[in-house]
């Protein structure tokens, strides 16, 4: 960004509804050749609704937080933890929105210009060579989905929760916009590896399974024999597997998800370092802290503070 983009840096809330019940909370912030989008929404009923973009973009559309069984496979939907990207085009379409139950769903959009994504772009990533030349417009694609990795959570609520303002924060914004949009790339290239590998789509099913079961419940005690029980795969399959698949352990999967919700609950909800230690299943508060200043070269207080 240059000096003269300050005074393009654009911040807005707004409410959308009708009579239906349909209830929509928007944050929305614009600068640059990127557009950030925060939104909230409860929905009764099945509806189509009518939108007409100003200009062509690429969107990464994240599933944050959705009701229990709310998964519509008529249509084109994403369950939470997911994200997909796609092409949007100044034109009209009709988007289809599931019901959300009695609960509110939230997502997160990250909306970039093509000169942008041109700026990023590298013959090294699968997915950008396969998306350059994808030409659908308005129609999101299964291949171009994949799995939210916690890090992904904590760079959205970075930006969400800038600490800056004015050209500053059009300079942090934009850094966090790469750093997500390269978190996508990395995440949908491993996607197509797992095609690429030896690995059965049982064994793929079996190590989801793994990592949606550490996601849930990180703050209990396991080992790779619990782990290898509890989804069917025999031990040297979950570790070697694992890795290939997410490109990381298991155990530095779960660390890597005790320590975002660690910060999360130290920057949003407050609490102290002890609380958080025994929140996130650390016995013993220095463990924790030692962790955490191994994960982001600060101890816990001085992120507090």
């Amino acid at each position: 960004m240059g000096s003269n983009d300050q005074s393009l840096l654009c911040e807005r809330k707004n409410t959308i509804q009708d009579e239906s019940g349909y209830v929509m909370k928007l944050d929305e912030i614009t600068f640059n050749q990127v557009d950030l989008k925060w939104g909230s929404y409860i929905n009764p009923n099945e509806k189509m609704l009518s939108f007409h973009p100003a200009k062509p973009a690429i969107v990464s559309h994240f599933r944050m937080l959705d009701s229990p069984g709310s998964f519509d496979k008529r249509y084109y939907n994403i369950p939470e933890k997911q994200f997909v990207v796609y092409r949007e085009a100044a034109e009209s379409y009709d988007l289809y929105v599931a019901p959300t139950k009695n609960k509110a769903r939230s997502f997160f959009e990250l909306a970039i210009s093509d000169h942008f994504f041109s700026n990023l772009f590298t013959e090294e990533s699968d997915f950008m060579m396969c998306f350059r030349n994808y030409s659908s417009v308005n129609t999101p694609s299964f291949d171009f989905t994949a799995q939210m990795t916690p890090a992904m959570y904590g760079v959205i609520n970075d930006m969400h929760n800038s600490p800056y303002s004015g050209y500053l924060k059009g300079v942090y914004l934009e850094a966090k916009a790469i750093e997500l949009f390269l978190m996508q790339v990395n995440q949908l290239d491993q996607k197509n590896l797992v095609k690429q590998s030896k690995l059965k789509s049982g064994d793929v099913e079996c190590l989801y399974e793994v990592k949606n079961y550490i996601t849930s419940h990180f703050n209990q005690p396991f080992s790779i024999i619990d782990l290898a029980k509890k989804a069917g795969i025999n031990q040297t399959k979950l570790k070697i597997g694992f890795k290939e698949l997410f490109n990381t352990t298991v155990f530095g999967y779960l660390n890597d998800v005790r320590m975002q919700e660690a910060k999360r609950l130290l920057l949003d909800k407050k609490m102290y370092v002890n609380e958080v230690a025994d929140r996130i299943g650390y016995k013993h508060p220095q463990h924790f802290t030692a962790a955490f200043r191994k994960k982001f070269g600060i101890v816990p207080k001085d992120l507090k503070n």
